[in-house]
């Protein structure tokens, strides 16, 4: 039994590939850089505004008056502003929002009172209605260094990345404990790691543009961060250069990329020999190969996502990141497994896998959900609870500047799952697998998008053309490749020592 990657098929990647590409085109060419703003005393109007770019003189003189202009024209503030020095004290970033740190550019102090004579319609005072007219983006400059396009294609290539890589691991997690229920699903699972050496490519991409100076997505790479007689100098990222340095830092990535991939070429190289040879031996590699892998995947999947994700937000650390991203790079490649599934079952398919796998693979995505909530619960709560500044930062820029999207998130990921895929019934309803996954495969790209954007866009983020186009663009690739990979090979497996057991495969 062959899967044929009909031209309809492909033609609706292709169109997916399309339509994403344009909208992410129409996103870029309209990107804006964002002046960044904080209140310091309310009452007497004391603001800091920066910017997070460094400009010409002319530049930034222009850029001052156009804001005082603004503010004073739309929403009647006389705004008198002064420039200041750079300030990168551990205090500062996070009296700030843990902005100021993050780039170089410039920063004005000042005071903000409303204009003689007018009256705020909603109560505000004249500093918060500064922090409107910057924190809408009425004065804005246009992005020549796309911090919106490069956070999105951190998001969307460590997303798309991860759930290949999660589908190796469940792979490999299944020969090495033997487990005979999913061996009618191998091919899938093969399918669906597939992606793993495009989603590669994306991520040297992007870490080889951020050591070049492409994009500031990584602020640690700033050379000047580790001189002290430099105005930048940072004495807490200075304080990790051991292991934040780009030589270090590139070892490791070559070793992860290097590793995941000669592991994956030799489960899929085992694979196509045991469908032409019934030897034991065989399985028998992959078992011994699937329990090694597991030993580096328990250590690298910690480590890649200190480096790739954490990293974003140097000043802060937590112990539980790595189990954390690797919860949702497990559920994430799960909800894709059941949906490719569930597809070709509709399409009449994968006649031998019956309700009982169907029902174990809800299984699998109602668990793991349940681990990725009570993770993400012990990393948040233990945090706020301790309330030390330097660690509860991050959580306060996240509920400050993306309150619904954080906790709709969760709610997302968590509720939904919890409610709606306890029975029995729905772990095996098509309709109820299909429309809950769809949901949480979403819910989980966002809560990537809340580990990178709050640490380079900061309060300005968006959900728009570009943040769209780019996920249906790697959709498409992603689909595209997957489909075309169940193409090559028979889509049940033949000499596997566990095949007629799970042809029988009961619950």
């Amino acid at each position: 039994m062959n899967y044929e990657f009909s031209s309809k098929t492909k033609r609706f990647t292709l169109i997916l590939m399309a339509v994403g590409f344009l909208s992410m085109l129409i996103g870029f060419f309209t990107e804006k850089d964002y002046l960044h703003g904080a209140i310091l005393n309310e009452e007497t109007g004391e603001i800091h505004i920066s910017y997070h770019e460094d400009l010409s003189d002319e530049k930034k003189e222009a850029l001052k008056q156009e804001l005082i202009t603004h503010t004073l024209e739309k929403h009647h503030v006389v705004l008198t502003l002064e420039e200041v020095g750079h300030h990168h004290d551990h205090a500062d970033g996070e009296e700030h929002g843990d902005h100021a740190h993050h780039h170089h550019g410039v920063e004005w102090h000042g005071t903000a009172v409303l204009a003689e004579g007018y009256t705020d319609s909603h109560g505000h005072g004249a500093a918060e209605a500064v922090m409107h007219c910057l924190h809408e983006g009425e004065v804005a400059l246009p992005d020549t260094h796309h911090k919106r396009f490069w956070s999105n294609l951190t998001v969307n290539s460590f997303f798309f990345f991860g759930i290949a890589l999660g589908a190796l691991f469940f792979l490999a997690l299944q020969y090495a404990t033997e487990a005979a229920w999913a061996t009618l699903l191998k091919r899938i699972f093969e399918a669906v790691m597939s992606f793993l050496p495009v989603g590669s490519v994306m991520i040297l991409l992007v870490l080889v543009a951020g050591a070049l100076g492409l994009h500031h997505v990584y602020h640690w790479m700033d050379s000047s961060l580790y001189d002290p007689a430099d105005p930048h100098y940072d004495s807490i990222i200075a304080g990790k250069q051991g292991y934040l340095n780009p030589v270090f830092f590139f070892a490791r990535t070559i070793i992860y990329l290097a590793t995941f991939y000669l592991f994956y070429q030799g489960f899929i190289k085992r694979s196509r020999l045991e469908d032409e040879q019934a030897d034991l031996s065989i399985h028998f590699t992959n078992y011994k190969k699937g329990a090694l892998f597991l030993v580096f995947f328990a250590v690298f999947s910690t480590t890649m996502s200190w480096d790739w994700i954490m990293s974003i937000d140097t000043h802060w650390f937590s112990t539980l990141f790595g189990w954390y991203a690797f919860s949702g790079i497990w559920i994430s490649a799960m909800v894709m497994i059941t949906l490719v599934t569930l597809h070709l079952k509709r399409k009449g398919l994968l006649e031998q896998v019956n309700d009982s796998h169907i029902h174990d693979l809800g299984k699998w995505v109602f668990a793991i959900s349940f681990l990725w909530s009570y993770l993400w619960f012990s990393q948040f709560m233990l945090i706020w609870y301790s309330n030390i500044p330097e660690e509860v930062t991050y959580y306060v820029t996240r509920i400050n500047d993306y309150r619904w999207l954080f906790f709709g998130t969760f709610a997302v990921n968590f509720i939904f799952p919890m409610v709606l895929l306890m029975s029995r019934e729905a772990k095996r309803s098509y309709g109820f697998l299909t429309t809950i996954g769809s949901i949480i495969f979403v819910g989980h790209w966002m809560d990537v998008f809340l580990m990178v954007m709050p640490g380079t866009v900061f309060e300005h983020w968006h959900i728009g053309a570009l943040e769209l186009g780019m996920f249906l663009l790697f959709l498409g690739v992603f689909l595209y490749v997957v489909l075309n990979a169940l193409s090559k090979a028979p889509l049940v497996v033949k000499n596997h020592p566990y095949l007629e057991e799970s042809l029988h495969h009961h619950i």
